[in-house]
């Protein structure tokens, strides 16, 4: 039997290959009641294009039949419809490679190399705690998943700002978020040179707000450089002060002095310069402006500032029956006690101040927190997943007997089956991992 994973992408390659030079015809088929009979499509539309009269030759036919590969799932039959050429797999035996080899389809797989190395930056982590707005929260557990799905991928990430206040670091942990605390300020002397030098000279100090060191001009940036599409071309003037060059001195040092996290088997990246370096901003809509401002503001007082610099902007968030006004911290209060009181009512006692409890209580809420942050735009297809998912394995479940009467000729379905649940059990743990949550035997 063959081995190996086996894979959508490379399929569909192969497929396409099949049907001679052209763009892409085939697609994986998603619709339940389609799904009974077919896996990929080749719709009548395209085939016209492609072919005279919309007739396939038999020897693309036969070449369809007969695909093989890396990765390729073998084929069953490949037929003329109504709707297209219709193609189905050897369900049996892609089933048994799969559920064989579970670990091999629930995680990416390891690159050979380590990838692009991205600077993650969420703003709202310098925001007290006890002042989180729930766009701002939204913004730290987007970073976070951001950073996970990144680094499983082969994405070298390093995380900025460096959390100092320990109230911070408490919520971060409660919320289940990983980043860096307590590394010392960088120093802002380089920067403090050139902005200087940048200051426009009609500025009258005694006239400037307090705490502000000067005013730098930004129009000529936003006027002259193609990189700036989609800034605001309102933006003109930063005023700017200590906080602002701390902000811009912790991002310089970031890029300059990468973490070495290469991973055992994996290749060191032949080029740590600040050209093989992207920063993203995950920013709230309420901080957008500011960061337009800031990243103009880098390239002003930095010639080595990277050139690609993209902003993940978090729409405002509107939770049913949750004030406008609540904070982050009495945001996690909040879906804790409805968790307990859930409990309570499902196991008609009070189980909150149950130590074997506490733990799966926590967990319970910081789950529900992140299913709701980020299921709302931006869409996140992990949070989708595996809500559907749980949903198809529950609805199964219930409809099917998986531990059958104990008689020979029903063993081999059953084995079957325990594997289907077990190679579920691996997606959901693995896709849980992503969320930063572990999994849970009870609730």
């Amino acid at each position: 039997m063959a081995t190996g994973r086996l894979g959508v992408e490379e399929t569909l390659g192969a497929l396409n290959t099949a049907l001679g030079a052209g763009g892409p015809v085939w697609f994986k088929e998603s619709r339940a009641r389609h799904l009974r009979a077919r896996d990929f499509l080749a719709p009548r539309r395209a085939l016209q294009a492609r072919f005279e009269d919309g007739q396939v030759p038999e020897a693309v036919v036969h070449a369809v039949l007969r695909l093989q590969g890396s990765g390729v799932a073998p084929v069953l039959r490949c037929e003329a419809t109504p709707s297209g050429l219709a193609l189905q797999l050897q369900r049996s035996a892609v089933f048994q490679r799969v559920l064989s080899s579970v670990a091999a389809y629930a995680a990416p797989a390891a690159p050979a190399a380590r990838g692009p190395r991205v600077l993650l930056h969420c703003p709202s982590l310098r925001a007290a705690p006890c002042s989180l707005r729930l766009c701002q929260l939204r913004a730290v557990l987007v970073a976070d998943h951001l950073a996970r799905a990144l680094h499983v991928h082969g994405v070298s990430v390093s995380l900025v700002p460096a959390v100092r206040d320990p109230d911070m670091s408490t919520l971060l942990q409660q919320l289940r978020v990983q980043w860096p605390s307590a590394s010392a300020p960088a120093s802002t002397e380089a920067l403090w040179s050139r902005a200087l030098a940048e200051f426009t000279s009609t500025d009258d100090k005694g006239a400037l707000p307090p705490g502000v060191l000067g005013s730098v001009c930004l129009k000529e940036l936003v006027e002259g450089r193609g990189r700036l599409a989609g800034y605001d071309p309102n933006l003109d003037n930063c005023l700017v002060t200590e906080d602002l060059l701390s902000v811009l001195a912790e991002l310089q040092a970031a890029v300059q002095h990468w973490p070495d996290d290469t991973s055992p088997g994996q290749a060191a990246a032949p080029d740590a310069g600040v050209d093989s370096c992207m920063v993203v901003h995950v920013v709230s809509y309420e901080e957008e402006f500011q960061q337009q401002k800031l990243d103009l503001l880098w390239w002003k007082l930095d010639d080595d500032a990277p050139l690609r610099q993209k902003h993940v902007v978090c729409g405002p968030v509107k939770v049913a029956g949750v004030p406008s006004t609540l904070t982050a911290p009495e945001y996690y209060e909040l879906r804790h006690a409805q968790v307990c009181k859930a409990s309570a009512l499902k196991h008609s006692r009070d189980l909150a101040q149950d130590p074997a409890w506490t733990e799966t209580f926590r967990v319970l809420s910081v789950a529900t927190i992140k299913f709701e942050m980020l299921s709302k735009a931006p869409q996140s297809q992990v949070c989708k997943f595996l809500v559907q998912l749980s949903m198809d394995f529950s609805s199964y479940y219930n409809r099917v007997h998986i531990l059958t009467e104990p008689r020979p000729h029903l063993f081999g379905q059953m084995f079957a089956r325990l594997q289907l649940l077990r190679a579920v059990r691996e997606v959901l743990h693995t896709g849980l991992a992503m969320l930063g949550l572990p999994p849970l035997n009870y609730i």
